[in-house]
């Protein structure tokens, strides 16, 4: 099984950081223990060399006696013993190795100053001392018995016995060291850790209750406070689109509604009465709030879309003057509202030609609804914007207020009412449709009526 399965991330932290805090102990450990070995070793050279020079001096001068092994004093952890130069006998040793057999031989290494080394002689006699023997060096030596050799030695395992206190110390204290550092380790992540355990279980509590609850905020601006602001500004959004979808469900469950009980109640009534029925007014019946169904359904279907942004705005020019001279001959024919064009310029932009004939039909069909006698249709460029403007001569709305006219499922009352046949889609399609393209929407005030004005960038085909 994967280790991030198995362990926490505050424990696989902890066991990184122990584990590198181990690295970091093991390599100053070694390091340490060699440094103090090495130390021991240069202060030991030093030490019997300094011991070697004086006693050179001294039996360079003092006469040494020639049937008997001559008593050197000692002097700190230096021993020293002095043989003939073929290294087979003893004329002089420390009181600490007094009568103690040849403890080494000379030997041949052009490596040295003098050109010698030492190879110990170990047998029975010798071995008792050779144990307390750690460093040694040898040179030749002039006596008063003639030319030999002095070896200097430190005597009692006294760097042997501080590299064994060293190990010790150290392979004791660092596992412990080791051991509360990984507890520290644990406890402060456990400490950092513990608002985001906090906002993990706000947040399993809000989206299990209420999304207008927000996580607490930390304070600062450590990476704990972003995440803290990041999920409340997520938690907006989510209410914010919970509360539309909500809307947006019981308003389209509304808006259905009423045509499919138009529907059935004209369909019962005239199965009830059949000798009295006028048909051809179910039949009318029937057209129209089907034709609302279809409108609603529609219009319910292209908003789900845009919502998912499954809608693709094409690139190509659309000339806006011919959408209005084609929406102009199409109002004519079905009603007799007098639609003036003296003011349509050219205005072309880049966008998508199905949306914005939509567009400029939704604008229309909303004006036509509440016309009394015309409409007004103009177009112009403004800078890099093409405007659009569609007037009626109806009751005027309340342009203060005329923004949320262009939400979903909203009119204007009481003129502008569900009774004229709109749906409340129609101009939240429009909306959405200007700002795919870069533009904007909105209510101009006029004296008499209602005038809609849209602005589209002459060259931006999708925000």
């Amino acid at each position: 099984m994967d280790i991030r399965r198995r362990l926490s991330i505050r424990a696989r932290l902890t066991l990184f950081f122990v584990l590198a805090i181990a690295v970091v102990l093991a390599f100053t450990g070694f390091a340490l223990i060699h440094l103090v070995h090495r130390s021991l070793m240069t202060g030991a050279a030093n030490q019997i060399e300094g011991e070697m020079a004086t006693t050179q001096d001294r039996l360079a001068t003092s006469t040494m006696p020639k049937n008997r092994e001559m008593v050197l004093p000692m002097q700190g952890d230096v021993v020293l013993q002095v043989t003939n130069i073929e290294g087979t006998k003893v004329w002089a040793a420390s009181s600490a190795i007094a009568n103690v057999p040849v403890l080494a031989r000379p030997k041949t290494d052009f490596s040295s100053v003098d050109g010698l080394t030492f190879k110990l002689v170990r047998n029975n006699a010798t071995s008792s001392t050779l144990s307390q023997i750690d460093q040694g060096q040898v040179e030749t030596i002039t006596t008063t018995r003639g030319p030999g050799l002095i070896y200097g030695f430190v005597y009692g395992g006294s760097i042997g016995h501080s590299n064994a206190v060293l190990m010790t110390s150290v392979t004791t204290s660092f596992p412990l060291l080791l051991l509360i550092s990984g507890g520290l380790i644990w406890l402060g992540l456990g400490l950092a850790l513990a608002p985001i355990e906090a906002i993990r279980r706000r947040v399993a509590v809000i989206a299990a209750e209420d999304l207008s609850q927000r996580v607490p905020m930390t304070g600062g601006d450590d990476e704990i406070a972003r995440m803290a602001r990041t999920l409340n500004a997520m938690l907006d959004r989510l209410e914010s689109s919970s509360k539309f979808q909500q809307e947006f469900v019981s308003n389209a469950s509304h808006e259905l509604r009423s045509p499919l009980t138009t529907l059935l109640a004209t369909v019962e009534r005239a199965a009830n009465d059949q000798s009295n029925t006028d048909w051809s007014e179910v039949a009318d019946t029937i057209m129209r709030e089907g034709r609302r169904l279809d409108v609603i359904i529609d219009g319910l279907f292209w908003l789900a879309r845009h919502d998912e942004n499954q809608i693709e705005v094409e690139r190509v020019d659309v000339d806006l003057d011919d959408l209005l001279f084609e929406e102009s001959q199409r109002v004519r024919s079905m009603s007799e509202l007098n639609v003036d064009t003296s003011a349509v310029r050219p205005a072309r932009v880049v966008g998508d030609p199905a949306m914005l004939k939509r567009m400029i039909r939704n604008v229309v069909d909303n004006a036509t609804r509440y016309a009394t006698r015309e409409l007004r249709f103009a177009s112009t460029y403004d800078g890099s914007f093409a405007v659009v403007t569609v007037g009626d001569d109806g009751v005027g709305v309340e342009v203060s207020q005329s923004p949320r006219l262009f939400e979903r499922f909203v009119r204007s009352d009481p003129a502008r009412s569900r009774t004229s046949g709109g749906t409340g889609l129609g101009l939240s399609i429009v909306t959405e449709i200007v700002a795919r393209h870069g533009g904007t929407a909105r209510f101009v005030p006029v004296d008499h009526g209602t005038l809609i004005e849209l602005r589209i960038p002459t060259g931006v085909a999708g925000a």
